[in-house]
């Protein structure tokens, strides 16, 4: 489920993203391009691994916060 955050181009992604004011908007539009599921955690680790290759995202609004994993 996580992997078609993925299937989407980046440049796509980025415009989606930047485009986006919120985690749950980025991810409902993600959705929509993919036809499935985007967990919001697969589109902060795409989001987070464009940043580190020098790709400018915005910072999204979390509407709530992740919760703690054990």
């Amino acid at each position: 489920m996580g992997d078609r955050v993925w299937q989407v181009p980046q440049d796509q992604f980025v415009a989606t993203w930047n485009g986006s004011e919120t985690l749950a908007e980025a991810s409902a539009r993600l959705k929509e391009l993919v036809g499935g599921n985007v967990p919001g955690w697969s589109a902060l680790q795409r989001a987070q691994e464009l940043r580190r290759s020098g790709v400018e995202l915005k910072k999204l609004v979390r509407a709530v916060p992740l919760s703690a994993v054990s």
